[in-house]
């Protein structure tokens, strides 16, 4: 028996390309653990968005390189991108598979221990084996990207944007929810335009969620990454008139001033933008929002940061996260003159990321006192609990929920709490029984 492990960096959508994996090797020959001490094979998958995220996937590979008794496998972004340059520089690795080479990932891993067999399993995002606790999972629900933002490698290494197949994403919703999953969180590069790419134009988000929301079982649906154009008007009221559905707006910006935002080649603008969380406001009951940014993007002058200042002052994010712009080859805004030196970028992050901190402390503030619907996700001592409600993702990215009870409760039980102390990016609270 050949004891597997498999180590995941970057995004949730790599989560559930390393479950789709892991399924490679459910069978006689492999032994899946989590030990890697006791493993014979160790597959790495990584992430090349950024160089933060590059040089994280080095590292790695390099620290794993230290279990002898392993064969090292790496797959992913960071190979799709650079696998001629890693296997000169990194030959230890026994095994490099690049985006492309998926399909035949079992085969190429089989032949590696030479095991022989007649019909090899074809990767399947639509077979998994879970990696997150057994009461939440994702749904990936497209590939690719057709955006190409101006910082944007995504498109040159996942590929043009396409949909996966309706009914195989609805029958993988009821599988999870026979499983026990109770919160289903939507994944993709750009979540709002599912279906776009069909001949049917009934199918779009809305109409999966319809599928999806009548399933029995998910007390919580959330959606990550919504493009700002993407977000209907269709999309904001069924978001708002079901109950198993967050109003949780995950809505990437990533700055709001015109010229930059233009260099970026986004297609929304500041006016699109505002309009946009106007209507959200206007339409959803208590919105929750999140975004992230992208500061010291080629060109940007002080104006733009005081405009992107001003902003963030007056709509009031409940979770922020601002990255440092990443020089990429082969993007548009590696092309761009005026690049901005790594100092003062850090030190514009800093300033948006001091001006969020007092407003993140507001926005829990005005929590203080309400009741919402929650999920136990872990027990931090006796009678303090963790849970996640609608207004704070799985990432860890929007702080913590912690929870008094004296009543004994297990992950993923259901529960109703109030919020009851507030800090700059955690809060207290206490179990309302009915």
């Amino acid at each position: 028996m050949i004891n597997v492990g498999l180590i995941t960096l970057g995004c949730d959508k790599n989560t559930v390309d390393s479950e789709a994996i892991l399924s490679l090797f459910k069978n006689g020959h492999f032994n899946i653990t989590s030990n890697l001490d006791e493993c014979d094979l160790i597959i790495i998958n990584t992430c090349g968005f950024i160089l933060d995220a590059k040089v994280e996937g080095i590292n790695v590979i390099l620290k794993t390189l230290e279990y002898k008794k392993a064969k090292i496998v790496v797959c992913g972004c960071l190979v799709e991108r650079y696998k001629e340059e890693l296997e000169k520089e990194i030959p230890e690795v026994s095994l490099w598979i690049s985006l492309k080479d998926y399909p035949n990932f079992q085969e190429k891993v089989y032949k590696l221990f030479n095991i022989n067999d007649e019909k090899y399993s074809n990767f399947d995002i639509f077979n998994r084996v879970l990696s997150t606790k057994p009461y939440t999972a994702y749904l990936k629900i497209s590939e690719g990207c057709d955006n190409f933002c101006g910082f944007c490698a995504i498109p040159y290494i996942r590929g043009r944007f396409r949909s996966f197949d309706f009914e195989k994403l609805v029958n993988e919703a009821k599988d999870l929810a026979k499983k026990g999953v109770k919160e289903l969180i939507l994944v993709s590069q750009d979540t709002g335009r599912y279906g776009k790419d069909f001949k049917d134009k009934n199918i779009n988000l809305v109409s999966l969620l319809k599928e999806i929301n009548k399933i029995e079982g998910f007390e919580f649906i959330r959606l990550f990454y919504l493009y700002p154009e993407e977000v209907s008007d269709e999309l904001i009221d069924f978001i708002n008139e079901n109950p198993k559905m967050t109003h949780y707006f995950d809505i990437p910006i990533q700055h709001i001033s015109n010229s930059v935002l233009k260099r970026m080649n986004r297609r929304d603008t500041k006016e699109s933008i505002i309009s946009l969380f106007n209507k959200i406001k206007s339409r959803v009951k208590d919105p929750i929002f999140r975004t992230t940014l992208i500061v010291g993007y080629p060109g940007e002058t002080k104006e733009d940061l005081d405009e992107l200042k001003e902003f963030i002052k007056e709509y009031h994010f409940n979770h922020l996260g601002v990255f440092t712009y990443s020089k990429e080859e082969g993007t548009y805004g590696a092309k761009l003159p005026n690049q901005i030196d790594e100092e003062e970028k850090v030190r514009r992050k800093e300033e948006i990321m001091e001006l969020q901190s007092k407003i993140s402390y507001q926005e829990n503030k005005n929590l203080i006192g309400k009741t919402f619907k929650g999920m136990i996700i872990g027990k931090e001592s006796e009678n303090v609990y963790l849970v996640r409600c609608g207004f704070n993702a799985i990432d860890d990215i929007d702080g913590s929920v912690f929870l008094s009870s004296k009543i004994k409760h297990n992950e993923g039980d259901i529960v109703n709490i109030k919020i009851t102390h507030a800090f700059v990016y955690d809060l207290f609270s206490e179990e309302v029984l009915s």
